[in-house]
């Protein structure tokens, strides 16, 4: 008994001296998909909207956060965040993030909110500067095709 637990103290020793260094580096990956900084940011601060926190929600934007729906204007004070938290009218699930240097690309599935029936994918921009949203800009949506597709 005694000589296998010598033997694999030995192969221990043997395997921690031995050197890969022709192995190459584990290369890091990109923070860019849901589980990134601003992917937990942009889900904590959708969970808060959801969960009808509007307050907090509103900690998530900057003074003076650019907001486009279509017609850009912006969030003057925390109560003008709070207020445009507060008018979504749809509820959404975050089911995608991408990554383009300065700025994050968002996909939502959209779910019936406060404003009534909502449904299909919105995709929302994000320019996030020490931690706050100073950029929501809502991306126009492609209508589905009218009559046969040729």
């Amino acid at each position: 008994m005694r000589r296998v637990a010598l033997a694999l103290a030995a192969l221990a020793l043997l395997a921690a001296g031995c050197d890969d260094s022709d192995a190459p580096p584990p290369r890091p990956q990109p923070q860019t998909g849901l589980r990134s900084v601003e992917g937990v940011m942009i889900r904590d601060w959708l969970m808060s909207v959801q969960h009808g926190d509007f307050g907090r929600a509103a900690t998530f934007f900057a003074p003076g956060a650019i907001i486009d729906q279509g017609r850009p204007y912006r969030l003057r004070d925390r109560a003008a965040a709070r207020l445009f938290n507060a008018t979504l009218p749809c509820h959404a699930d975050l089911i995608a993030l991408r990554d383009e240097g300065a700025k994050v690309l968002a996909t939502f599935r959209l779910a019936p909110g406060p404003g009534g029936p909502c449904r299909g994918r919105v995709q929302v921009r994000y320019t996030i500067v020490n931690g706050k949203f100073t950029e929501w800009r809502q991306l126009d949506t492609e209508p589905a095709p009218e009559g046969p597709v040729v």
